[in-house]
């Protein structure tokens, strides 16, 4: 059985090894997203001010400055000082783009791109759908399932790690060395390689569920706005603070063909390290602005408060900057080790290749045939 297991594997990790590679290398840039943006562009994700101008003032300068587009998303700023981002799609189509609106001004600072147009969304595509769209979004979900067995495999097959967990045999072979680091990346990953892989696998199956039942693209082209202009959004934002108190609004999804209302994401001030920033849902009547629902993650169901905490623990945001480089360097092992089960199954090839080689020219045949040349 356990020999059984160790070709399975092999060859599990085998199959996984280049996805895997890429995935886990661009999940360990990703946790660094934010930081990286400010370092790569500040011109686009920094604001002139700590200040900001209220929220009805901001929506109508993006409105006025954006006159062949519909507003649908308005990501809030995670900290003082830093640009928003404004989601939109130009009309006659439902394409969504992406650009950086000041919130200290209500300034454009870019204009409207593709979703993956600057690098670090390029490589957040790259890193969740393999730019393979549909069929990315499966392989990936695939390959964060077959993390989840080989770290459980893994993990049984050296379950008594602990008696050589420190020795690295340099001086042997490179298979042995191979074989002795991999055996203690995994065990030490192992952990957040089951969270990583569950987590992953989870919202990608999500995802391909919510796609197979959305309606044709087509059917949802933008040709009018779908909310009444003249509503005080920021009067929507404070009541929110009375419906869950402490509500925090990170996130507002606005209506279009077919989605309805006007969504506030958000979370309480003191929600807690493993809850995300938008698992708190305020809702209102896209033309009255009447409060129509709410969700308070606090009191939601154990499923719904077990999916929030998906985001801070695939993300490694919980715990500040400790956490990130946690996350950051722990989340490169399976590049490291998709690259030394290569190499091992490299390694273990050529002496088969080899055996094979010579068992072939010294097989009867050939010795007949070499000494029927030597007669002639």
């Amino acid at each position: 059985m356990r020999r059984l297991l160790w070709k399975w594997h092999g060859w599990l990790g085998l199959f996984a090894a280049l996805p895997l590679f890429i995935i886990a290398l661009t999940g360990s840039v990703l946790v660094f997203k934010s930081e990286l943006e400010h370092l790569l562009m500040p011109e686009k994700v920094l604001a002139a001010s700590e200040t900001r101008l209220s929220f009805t003032q901001l929506l109508r300068s993006a409105d006025e400055a954006l006159p062949q587009h519909e507003i649908l998303g308005w990501q809030f700023a995670p900290n003082a000082g830093e640009a928003d981002k404004l989601y939109v799609a130009k009309q006659g189509t439902y394409d969504w783009q992406l650009l950086f609106v000041d919130p200290s001004q209500g300034s454009l600072l870019s204009q409207p791109v593709g979703l993956s147009h600057y690098l670090l969304d390029w490589l957040l595509e790259l890193h969740y759908t393999l730019l393979a769209d549909h069929l990315g979004l499966a392989v990936t979900a695939l390959v964060s399932i077959l993390l989840i067995l080989l770290s459980l495999s893994g993990f049984i097959l050296h379950r008594q790690f602990w008696r050589t967990f420190f020795t690295l045999r340099w001086g042997k072979s490179l298979r042995l060395f191979l074989s002795d680091s991999h055996k203690m990346l995994g065990i030490i990953g192992a952990p957040l390689f089951l969270i990583l892989g569950f987590t992953g696998a989870w919202w990608n199956i999500e995802h391909i569920i919510e796609e197979w039942h959305e309606p044709d693209p087509k059917t949802l082209i933008v040709t009018q706005s779908y909310y009444n202009k003249q509503l005080d959004v920021e009067a929507l934002l404070t009541q929110a603070t009375q419906v869950i108190p402490g509500f925090q609004t990170h996130y507002v999804r606005f209506p279009d063909k077919s989605y309805a209302g006007i969504h506030l994401f958000g979370a309480a001030q003191d929600r807690g390290a493993l809850r995300s920033d938008y698992g708190s849902i305020v809702s209102f009547d896209d033309k009255s602005g009447q409060l129509s629902a709410s969700v308070d993650a606090t009191k939601a169901g154990a499923l719904y408060q077990f999916v929030d905490s998906f985001r801070p623990l695939h993300y490694g945001n919980f715990g500040g900057l400790v956490s990130k480089i946690i996350w950051c360097v722990v989340g490169f092992l399976p590049s490291l080790m998709a690259l030394s089960g290569y190499l091992m199954w490299r390694a273990r090839r050529k002496p088969q290749t080899r055996r094979r080689a010579k068992q072939t020219i010294e097989s009867p045949s050939n010795r007949d045939a070499k000494e029927g040349l030597a007669k002639a």
